[in-house]
């Protein structure tokens, strides 16, 4: 699947989909007793005929696997009675997989070698479990805080790994050396993201050869073994998608493309609002087209947005457009709603081939800030915005469509440009220009809703209401208007009502690109109707 090649700047065949199973919340702790190999085998027979060409396998909690490791603690040991049904379900799974000689690394391996899905375990580089806690792994359990970062009580990273310790180094070169010669994985990925601490708070900086250097000897280890094994191993490493982010970790990237040490990266947006401008990320693309290596985005999850929770496939043809224009080799995703539906099942079809979506309909919208006021971690995100009296403000939005073909072939319809306004005063004066040109509110299509609602439900702080009055402002755009790349919506405030006296904000921005392609008859919009035999 993957070819490394020696030198620097010659290109490697690249997966064009890349699809995370954690091993836990969508396999393990699904399965009931008895099991059979038809279930250990689900993490690759629901891809297989999607456009997933590498799964991504976890090995389980932080640092206790569900795997018969040899070298690591397994769940189960150690511990007779349980207290959560779903940590006993996969105690249990572990035990069945034994019974039928084998475990669930090795069954979705093979299985993966059998249809044709090559199969990388995720190693889980960092884990902070309290000792004697169930996730609490076998090296933490014998040396305790001798290997830990320490710090003050009831901080999460005291007893998270100190990789300046030699002997915590060791133990993850002996769990890849596991999973790659024994198991004869395809490939094997690096997890940076589960935790982010590696390094004593200061030591940092300092740390980053240390940490450059153990990359550089799980890729020697990867090739002694593909050596042995008459293949080459591919590396794989998830990693923050800002680089200072990466760097206060101790972790450098680029240096690691530059060795050689990785074949694929992957930028990991670690924040709750899924966007469809991947920009932050476009350095790491950049680092590794220069080396020959495939760059991955692994996007947020939810939507800040009234119609759905999850991403639209409009959505994701955007986010997958944008990524192809930028640089990236494609999309690492995980975590879709399962078991997966007819939706799920057009997201990993057409999210491999953004060539193939081309001229389909994309939705491409802006989220809003994260964090809090005081310290938002997205500062860079324009919304949401404030309307102020007498002031003027832009909004950049990316658009990655090949617009000037499908204009000069004819197979542009007007893109629809959508603002969502809260608590708007519909007294209050406000002017908007898109591209230069000014938008008439006259040819507006305006709705409102006076309790909407945002349905998702994110893990960290968003800096925009989850219930509000809305206003949409809604436009059709000469198809001439948009431009691939940056657009520039302008917003100008000539007058508020003066009897409203709070904060009306621009908390949503969503432009519509829209082509002729190939649809079924509507009619007059009547609801199809099944035939009958």
């Amino acid at each position: 699947m993957v070819r490394r090649t020696d030198a620097p700047g010659q290109a490697v065949k690249k997966p064009r989909l890349i699809y995370y199973n954690d091993a836990h919340h969508f396999h393990a702790k699904r399965l009931e007793p008895p099991l059979s190999l038809r279930k250990l085998h689900w993490p690759v027979d629901e891809v297989v005929g999607t456009g997933v060409d590498l799964l991504v396998l976890g090995l389980g909690y932080g640092d206790v696997y569900f795997h018969d490791s040899k070298v690591g603690r397994v769940v189960g040991q150690g511990k007779e009675q349980w207290q959560h049904l779903i940590d006993w379900r996969i105690m249990r799974m572990v035990q069945e997989a034994r019974r039928l000689g084998t475990d669930q690394v090795r069954a979705v391996i093979e299985r993966g070698r059998e249809l044709g899905v090559a199969v990388f375990p995720s190693l889980k580089l960092q884990d902070s479990a309290i000792p004697g806690s169930e996730r609490c792994g076998r090296l933490k359990m014998e040396r305790g805080a001798e290997v830990c970062l320490g710090g003050p009580e009831g901080k999460r990273e005291r007893w998270a790994y100190d990789f300046a310790h030699e002997r915590v180094r060791r133990d993850k070169l002996e769990v890849a050396r596991e999973v790659l010669e024994e198991y004869r994985a395809d490939g094997l990925e690096l997890d940076f993201m589960f935790e982010q601490r590696y390094f004593r708070e200061g030591e940092e900086e300092a740390n980053i050869p240390l940490m450059s250097r153990f990359v550089g000897q799980v890729r020697e280890l990867a090739d002694r073994i593909g050596q042995q094994q008459g293949r080459h191993i591919p590396l794989m490493a998830r990693v923050h998608s800002r680089r200072e982010e990466n760097l206060h970790s101790g972790l450098d990237v680029e240096t690691w493309l530059r060795e050689g040490s990785l074949d694929l990266v992957v930028a990991q947006v670690p924040y709750a609002c899924f966007e469809t401008d991947p920009s932050e990320g476009q350095w790491l693309a950049e680092a590794a087209k220069a080396v020959g290596a495939g760059a991955y985005l692994r996007p947020a999850r939810r939507v800040y947005d009234e119609r759905t929770i999850h991403p639209s496939i409009e959505m994701f043809r955007a986010l997958g457009q944008a990524l192809q224009w930028q640089g990236f080799a494609g999309l690492y995703l995980g975590y879709l709603p399962w078991p997966f539906s007819g939706v799920e099942y057009q997201i990993l079809r057409e999210a491999a081939f953004p060539e193939v979506v081309a001229r389909r309909d994309k939705r491409y919208l802006l989220a809003p800030r994260e964090g809090s006021q005081e310290a938002t971690t997205t500062p860079e995100r324009v919304l949401p915005l404030a309307l102020e009296e007498g002031k003027r403000a832009s909004i950049p939005i990316l658009i990655a469509d090949d617009l000037e073909s499908a204009q000069q072939e004819g197979e542009m319809r007007a893109p629809i440009l959508t603002l969502r306004l809260a608590d708007f005063c519909c007294e209050d004066q406000v002017e908007f220009c898109f591209n230069g040109r000014a938008l008439s509110l006259e040819e507006a299509e305006i709705t409102d809703e006076r309790a909407l609602r945002i349905p998702a439900q994110f893990p960290s702080p968003v800096m925009a209401p989850l219930g509000f009055a809305a206003h949409w402002f809604r436009w059709w755009l000469p198809v001439e208007l948009l431009r691939r790349g940056e657009n520039v919506l302008e917003v100008e405030t000539r007058k508020l009502a003066r009897t409203a006296d709070w904060v009306r904000w621009v908390n949503g921005v969503e432009v519509q690109t829209r082509f002729r392609d190939f649809t079924r008859p509507q009619g007059l919009e009547v609801e199809r109707i099944a035939p009958r035999g």
